[in-house]
C-alpha cells in the first residue's frame, strides 16, 4: 500500500484541488499514462461498433461498392475488442482503486495527525461533530470524486476527442455543425454552475451542524432524561433535521432542473443532426451508412458533453470537500514543535515569571501576573473561587495554552523553546473530567504503552484503590467498561484515571479535582494514596475541598486570576483572609 505523506511537512492547497489530489495520490507520471491507456483499450468496442454497423449497413445496401469481406474483418475486429474488456476492465479498476482507497487512506491519515497537534483553542471552537463530517463524510466524497473524475470525466473528455478527430478526418464539412452545437449545451454549465456550487456549500454545512448537534445529544440524554426535557430535545434536533432537509430539496431541485434542461436540449441535438446528416446523404456527400457513423459520433459528441456537464455537481461536491479538509490540513493554529529542544529527562522544577493569560481580550484576563518557584518534588495546591484561574493554569503547566506574556520555565528552559511531547512524557494529569474509552480496564489504564508488567499493574491499582474493585469483577481487569466507562460509577471512573496518570511514574503530576467524584471513604483512601504516589513528584493539585490539601507543601490562593495568598494550610488558616472565607463557607454548607 501506497505509505501516507506526513501531513504536516506536506503542502496541502484546498485553491488547487485536481494539482493537490494528484500530488496526494503520489503516483510517478507513468502511472497514470498506463491507466489512460488501459481504460482507452478498454473503451474501444464502443468506439469500434459504430464503423461496424456503418460497413454492415454499406455492404447490404450498396454489395457492388463494399465487398463482404470487409464485414467479416470488422466483425472479428470487434469481437477481439469486446472479448479484451474483461481484463482491461479488471486491470484498471485494480489500478484506480488502488490509488483512490491509498488517498483516502492517506487523507484521514493525515486529518487525524494534524487534529492531534493542533492547538487545544481550536478543538474549543471546533465542534467534534464536524470534525467526524471531515474524516467521514468529506473524504468519501473525494474518494468517489476521484473515481468518477477518472471514469466518467476522462473517458467522457477522450470520446469527445475520438468523434471531433474522426469527424474532422472523414467528413471535416460536418464538424462544423457539430462546433456550432456545443455552445448550446457548454452554456448550461455557466448557468448553473454558481448556484450549484452555492447550494453544495449550504447543504455541506447544515450536514456538518447536524452531526455535531446528534453528537451532542447523544452525550446529552442522562441529562435531558434527568430533567425530563426529551420531548424539548427530539424537537430541537428535528428542527436540524428539517433545516437539512430543506436545504437537500433544495440541491436536489437545482440538480433536477439542470439535468431535464440538459436532457431536453440533447435529444433535440440529436434530432437536428439526424435531419443534417440526411440531408449531406441526399447530396451524396455521405453514405446511407455513414449516416449512422456520424449520428452515432454526434451522439458521442453529445453525450460526452452531457456527461462532462453531469460530472459538475460530484466535481462541485468534491471541490467542496477538498476545501472543508482544507479548515483542518491547512489551518495554521497548531502547537508548534518543530525544531524546538526534545528533552530526555525532568527534574521537575517549575518557575512561573509574570505569567498572563486571555482566552478573549474583551473578557479580562484568566491569569494575571502569576509568578511562583516551584522545587522539584514540592506539592502545590491552587484553591479559589470558580472562574479564578486555576483550571487555566493546569493547562498552562501541560502546554495546552502558552502564555501571552511572561515565562513559564522547566528546569530553567523555557517552555517556548522546548518539544512539549517529549516534555509530556514526564506529565501525568488526572483531568477534571474523566476521559474513558469503551475498552478494558487494562487498556484503559496503560493506554498508549506496552510491555506493562502485571507487577507494576498491581502497584498501581493498589495506589490508586482499584484492588477490591478488581477483585470482585469476574473478568478483573480484562473487564470491558462500557463507553466512556459507563458501567463504572463516578468514583470508579475517577480512580481508573488516576491509575492511568499513575502507571507513567511521571516528574510533574497534575491533578484537577482528582477527588470531585469519590464519595467520602473513597476519597479518604484515595488520599492516603496520592499521598504516597506524591513524593519525589512535583504535584499541582486544583482542589474546591480544602480539607484534602492539608499536606500540601504550599497552598496558592488565587483570585481573579491572581495570586491572593501563598502558604501551608497551618499559615493560611492562622491569618485573615479569602483561604479562611472559603473553608469557613465550606463547613456551614457541610453543617
Amino acid at each position: 500500500m501506497q505509505t501516507p505523506f506526513r501531513p504536516l511537512e506536506y503542502d496541502y492547497h484546498s485553491h488547487r484541488p485536481l494539482r493537490t489530489l494528484i500530488q496526494w495520490v503520489g503516483r510517478p507520471w507513468w502511472f497514470y499514462v498506463s491507466l489512460v491507456l488501459v481504460l482507452l483499450i478498454k473503451h474501444s468496442p464502443v468506439w469500434a461498433i459504430p464503423f461496424l454497423v456503418a460497413q454492415v449497413i454499406d455492404v447490404l445496401t450498396q454489395p457492388e461498392e463494399f465487398p463482404l469481406r470487409l464485414m467479416v474483418m470488422y466483425f472479428g475486429a470487434v469481437f477481439i475488442l469486446i472479448l479484451q474488456n474483461v481484463p482491461m476492465q479488471t486491470l484498471m479498476i485494480s489500478m484506480l482503486s488502488g490509488a483512490t482507497r491509498d488517498l483516502e487512506h492517506t487523507l484521514r491519515t493525515a486529518l487525524v495527525t494534524r487534529m492531534q497537534h493542533l492547538s487545544i483553542a481550536f478543538h474549543d471552537r471546533m465542534e467534534s461533530g464536524r470534525l467526524q463530517a471531515k474524516v467521514l463524510r468529506d473524504v468519501e466524497q473525494i474518494q468517489n470524486f476521484c473515481m468518477f473524475l477518472f471514469e466518467g470525466g476522462v473517458l467522457a473528455l477522450f470520446s469527445f476527442l475520438f468523434a471531433v478527430i474522426i469527424t474532422s478526418w472523414r467528413e471535416p464539412r460536418l464538424l462544423g455543425f457539430f462546433v456550432v452545437m456545443v455552445p448550446i449545451v457548454v452554456g448550461l454549465r455557466t448557468l448553473f454552475r454558481r448556484r450549484m456550487a452555492a447550494r453544495n456549500r449550504d447543504f455541506r454545512s447544515e450536514v456538518e451542524r447536524m452531526s455535531g448537534d446528534v453528537a451532542e445529544m447523544i452525550n446529552m440524554i442522562p441529562v435531558v432524561r434527568a430533567h425530563g426535557l426529551e420531548e424539548f430535545e427530539s424537537q430541537r434536533i428535528s428542527t436540524q433535521f428539517g433545516v437539512v432537509n430543506q436545504r437537500g430539496r433544495r440541491l436536489d431541485l437545482i440538480n433536477a432542473v439542470f439535468g431535464a434542461s440538459a436532457f431536453v436540449s440533447f435529444q433535440l441535438a440529436m434530432i437536428i443532426g439526424l435531419a443534417v446528416m440526411s440531408w449531406f446523404c441526399l447530396q451524396g456527400w455521405i453514405t446511407v451508412g455513414e449516416i449512422v457513423l456520424y449520428q452515432s459520433l454526434f451522439g458521442m459528441i453529445v453525450m460526452s458533453i452531457s456527461q462532462l456537464l453531469h460530472f459538475y455537481p460530484q466535481m462541485a461536491r468534491g471541490v467542496e470537500s477538498i476545501r472543508s479538509i482544507g479548515e483542518v490540513l491547512e489551518c495554521p493554529d497548531l502547537e508548534m514543535n518543530q525544531g524546538r529542544m526534545a528533552l530526555e529527562s525532568l527534574q521537575g522544577r517549575i518557575d512561573f515569571d509574570h505569567v498572563s493569560f486571555s482566552y478573549q481580550a474583551e473578557k479580562g484576563a484568566a491569569v494575571e501576573e502569576f509568578s511562583l518557584a516551584v522545587a522539584p518534588g514540592e506539592c502545590i495546591a491552587l484553591v479559589g473561587p470558580s472562574g479564578a484561574g486555576k483550571s487555566t493554569m493546569m493547562q498552562l503547566v501541560i502546554g495546552f495554552r502558552r502564555p501571552q506574556s511572561g515565562h513559564i520555565l522547566l528546569d530553567g528552559v523555557d517552555m517556548q523553546e522546548i518539544d512539549m511531547r517529549t516534555a509530556r512524557r514526564f506529565i501525568s494529569v488526572v483531568p477534571q473530567e474523566t476521559v474513558l474509552f469503551s475498552g478494558t480496564i487494562r487498556e484503559n489504564i496503560a493506554y498508549g504503552l506496552t510491555g506493562v508488567s502485571d507487577a507494576l499493574l498491581r502497584d498501581v491499582l493498589a495506589a490508586a484503590n482499584l484492588t477490591e474493585l478488581i477483585a470482585s469483577l469476574p473478568e478483573g481487569v480484562e473487564t470491558r467498561i462500557g463507553e466512556d466507562g459507563a458501567l463504572l460509577s463516578g468514583g470508579q471512573r475517577q480512580r481508573i484515571a488516576i491509575a492511568r496518570a499513575l502507571i507513567r511514574n511521571p516528574r510533574i503530576l497534575v491533578l484537577d479535582e482528582a477527588t470531585s467524584s469519590l464519595d467520602v471513604v473513597s476519597e479518604r483512601k484515595i488520599q492516603e494514596s496520592i499521598e504516597r504516589a506524591i513524593r519525589d513528584r512535583t504535584t499541582f493539585i486544583v482542589a474546591h475541598r480544602l480539607s484534602t490539601i492539608r499536606r500540601a507543601d504550599r497552598i496558592v490562593v488565587m483570585q481573579e486570576g491572581r495570586i491572593a495568598d501563598v502558604g501551608t494550610y497551618q499559615e493560611l488558616m492562622a491569618r485573615p483572609g479569602l483561604f479562611r472565607e472559603m473553608l469557613a463557607l465550606q463547613d456551614v454548607i457541610r453543617d
